[in-house]
């Protein structure tokens, strides 16, 4: 299995296990003369096997992520944090870059913004783009890289 189906099967069983949460709730109790429309052990018994694989495949996409390796000795986990850290900052900078422009009808006078608007975009830019070499890297890996045991 790839990396990537590993990250597709994750999400698979996230929604599944939230899937069979409410599934249950409504079977918990019933009034004394009546069924529960399903059976709360055997749902009770998917979920903890949704839960069990879930963690299992997690152990395994972590595993992978540590062992394999973008470029220059980065590991994948590395250039995922970096790939994070830079959209973070990005997202940051932006809504700084926004509020430090000036509004031009507004009523107060002489107004100057205290950071330097075009070196924040520059940097905006810049983080921009490493972002996206370095999404691409992880997002090829995802597809190229067996998911190890």
């Amino acid at each position: 299995m790839k990396l990537a189906e590993g990250l597709l099967l994750r999400a698979d069983l996230t929604k599944k296990i939230e899937h069979l949460v409410h599934r249950i709730r409504p079977v918990l109790i019933v009034s004394a003369e009546k069924e529960p429309q399903e059976d709360p052990t055997k749902l009770l018994a998917q979920l903890r096997k949704a839960n069990q694989d879930l963690e299992t495949i997690i152990v395994r996409i972590n595993k992978t992520n540590n062992e394999t390796f973008i470029e220059d000795g980065m590991t994948l986990m590395e250039g995922l944090a970096k790939r994070d850290s830079l959209k973070l900052i990005s997202e940051k900078l932006r809504s700084i870059r926004q509020w430090s422009q000036i509004n031009n009808s507004s009523s107060y006078d002489k107004q100057l913004a205290t950071v330097d608007i075009k070196n924040l975009q520059i940097e905006i830019d810049q983080n921009g783009r490493a972002f996206r070499q370095i999404d691409s890297k992880i997002q090829e890996l995802n597809w190229l890289t067996e998911l190890k045991e």
